[in-house]
């Protein structure tokens, strides 16, 4: 149900960090009072926690340089509700209707990547986050309308916010991997953390006549992903583990592999189970450079490919098909935007303590 939205207050609250891991700081900020004519003003309903978001705070992407600057809001995975909307947006997106807002925005709309659909992978971005401050604030500018999906429809949207990246990023890896894969065939996903209870519900959902594998090293990760989908092998890493592949897929291997955290302790073992002519794909960013077995990869003609998030389309079909999957129950914890709750749910996460998802409810 759409509800008006009333009253914008000339400022907003906004959670900060001013040092690279320091505490988090919620301070009063101007509210913008125009939007660009094609452009949103969002009141911010929740926020996902994503270990990017993690990553930004702990100062592992400095190399990069990254966060831009100090003090700096992070948070990309965005669901509000329109509060102001610009001169040339249509009428079908009224105030008060609940978005979703897709983080991944070219800087450049005239880049030849966006032009071929590949959003995410513009030459010049505006990610929320990353090259612009985050969504950890109760409104956010949208410089253009169609960077927001409605979510009318659904029951309780708090719990979608993950979809703009966690569910967004594993889509399109199951979707890669489409082509590749026969009936009957094995597919394994390694690691069942925030990006992979998403995957085997992609799997399910798009890749129906497959096989699922999923492993983890954590018991916990997998009890919990056991609960949420069912019909799905999940087995524990130990020293073991390419014996009990082998025997799960009766010594034919898996076609494909969806790696959710690519690093040494993954790719060299896992592309081992691969059948001849299997694909790998390389999902997990923080793995850092990986040694990669390229006598076993060149003579069973192995395919490498990798991921980065999806397109905007992808974040459109992500949508459509959202009522598929279980996205409720994958948010296992849910904070309130205050100074205690946004500490406490950085530090849970930092020490591995959320199974699933977590998000800031605002």
């Amino acid at each position: 149900m759409i509800q008006l939205i009333t009253g914008i207050r000339k400022t907003h609250k906004v959670a900060f960090f001013y040092e690279i891991a320091g505490p988090f700081k919620i301070d009063e900020v101007p509210t913008p009072e125009e939007v660009p004519p094609y452009g949103l003003l969002v009141k911010t309903r929740s926020v996902g926690i994503c270990h990017s978001d993690l990553h930004l705070w702990q100062g592992d992407y400095k190399s990069i340089g990254l966060p831009k600057s100090l003090p700096w809001i992070v948070g990309h995975e965005i669901v509000g509700t329109i509060a102001k909307k610009g001169s040339l947006v249509p009428e079908s997106l009224r105030e008060g209707t609940p978005v979703l807002v897709y983080a991944w925005q070219p800087a450049d709309e005239n880049d030849e990547i966006v032009a071929e659909g590949y959003t995410q992978l513009a030459s010049r971005r505006r990610r929320y986050a990353f090259d612009i401050e985050g969504g950890l604030q109760e409104y956010i500018v949208v410089p253009h309308y169609k960077y927001v999906i409605p979510l009318e429809g659904f029951e309780e949207i708090e719990s979608i916010a993950p979809l703009g990246c966690a569910g967004l990023t594993t889509y399109n890896a199951v979707k890669k991997i489409r082509k590749y894969i026969r009936p009957d065939d094995y597919i394994l996903i390694v690691g069942l953390g925030g990006l992979g209870i998403y995957a085997v519900q992609w799997a399910k959902v798009l890749l129906p006549e497959a096989n699922i594998i999923a492993v983890d090293i954590r018991e916990e990760a997998l009890q919990f992903a056991s609960k949420i989908v069912r019909d799905v092998v999940y087995t524990k890493v130990n020293a073991n583990t390419i014996e009990i592949l082998n025997e799960i897929t009766k010594g034919r291997g898996v076609r494909a592999v969806i790696d959710l955290v690519s690093n040494n302790n993954t790719v060299p073992i896992y592309s081992k189970i691969l059948a001849t002519k299997g694909v790998y794909n390389l999902v997990g960013l923080m793995g850092h450079e990986v040694t990669i077995p390229t006598q076993i990869l060149i003579r069973k003609e192995i395919v490498i490919i990798t991921t980065y998030t999806g397109s905007l389309a992808d974040q459109i079909n992500v949508i459509k098909l959202a009522k598929k999957i279980n996205y409720k129950e994958v948010i296992s914890e849910r904070f309130k935007f205050t100074e205690e709750d946004v500490n406490k749910a950085f530090n849970k996460l930092k020490e591995g303590k959320i199974l699933g998802r977590g998000i800031i409810v605002f």
